[in-house]
Formats: C-alpha cells, sequence, structure tokens
C-alpha cells in the first residue's frame, strides 16, 4: 500500500509539472499598449523567440480631428506597414530563433498603439 501510494505521489508531481510547464509555453504571447509619444512610436520585446512563424498584431488609432498616418513596424528582417485608421491587422513572419523587439512608428500624428506578438 506504501510502494503504490508513492507511486501515485510521483505520478501526480510529474503531471502537475507537465500541465504547469505547457501553460508557461504558451503564454509566450507578449503585447503592449502605447498611449501618444512625441517620437510617435512603441516598442514591444519578445522574449525569447524559439523560431519558426511568429505572427504580429498591430492596432493603432488617432485621436479624433487627426491626419490619418501611415506606421510601419519592423521584427528582426520583417517589415510592414498600413494607415492608422484602418481596422487592427495581423501580418506573419518567419524567423530563426532569437530575442527579438517589434518596433511600430507613425509618419505623421502620434496614434494609441497596441502591440502582440503570438507563436
Amino acid at each position: 500500500m506504501k510502494k503504490l501510494l508513492a507511486t501515485a505521489t510521483v505520478a501526480g508531481t510529474v503531471l502537475t509539472g507537465v500541465l504547469l510547464g505547457a501553460g508557461t509555453a504558451s503564454a509566450a504571447n507578449p503585447t503592449k499598449r502605447c498611449d501618444p509619444n512625441p517620437d510617435r512610436s512603441c516598442s514591444l520585446a519578445s522574449g525569447y523567440f524559439p523560431g519558426g512563424t511568429i505572427s504580429i498584431d498591430i492596432d493603432a488609432w488617432l485621436r479624433p480631428g487627426a491626419q490619418d498616418t501611415y506606421f510601419t513596424f519592423t521584427i528582426g528582417n520583417c517589415k510592414g506597414g498600413a494607415y492608422a485608421n484602418e481596422p487592427a491587422r495581423s501580418w506573419t513572419c518567419t524567423l530563426p530563433a532569437s530575442f527579438y523587439t517589434l518596433t511600430a512608428r507613425a509618419s505623421f500624428d502620434a496614434p494609441t498603439w497596441e502591440l502582440g506578438l503570438r507563436w
């Protein structure tokens, strides 16, 4: 009986570790919100990206009456852009394993930003 209880305890501990580890791995989806600022930009660190396909989510909007502005983004060798008043957009890129920073910068007025990365 003691051996059976000890085996069940070890199995439960291993299962708990596996489940917690799975939760940690799937939590690697950083997001950030930036209010309008003088340099019209927002940056988001990825943490360690294991390589492969990464999705970039950007939503940018301007205060009422502001001139629509084009923004660009870069992360590694991946680049893109859109107009701030368009609906939120997503892009995908393939990048090698590393630490990255997503940086978005607007041309004219400073938008409010919401940036996100998924993998």
